[in-house]
């Protein structure tokens, strides 16, 4: 479920703690964004999350103007505790 993924509660509270982790991408706008973005929430089953800006662009969706998600450079330390997370949920 979702609801139980660190990454989906990170966008839902608009944490800016996770900017630079992962960008999460909505299906149905084909827009990815920031964790924190202020934008109105996606529902839970539209979102994917990428690790970084250019492998959202490569699975062929574009930056968010509001939140500017390619502008941030990653946080090593934080992306590999989202894949920690993400493999021990798989």
């Amino acid at each position: 479920e979702s609801g139980a993924d660190p990454r989906w509660r990170a966008v839902v509270a608009r944490d800016r703690a996770w900017d630079g982790a992962f960008v999460f991408a909505v299906s149905s706008t084909r827009i990815f964004c920031r964790p924190s973005c202020p934008s109105r929430r996606p529902r839970a089953d539209r979102v994917a999350y990428f690790p970084d800006a250019v492998s959202a662009r490569s699975a062929g969706y574009r930056a968010c103007k509001r939140c500017s998600p390619e502008a941030i450079a990653p946080d090593v330390t934080t992306a590999a505790v989202v894949r920690a997370l993400a493999h021990l949920e798989t």
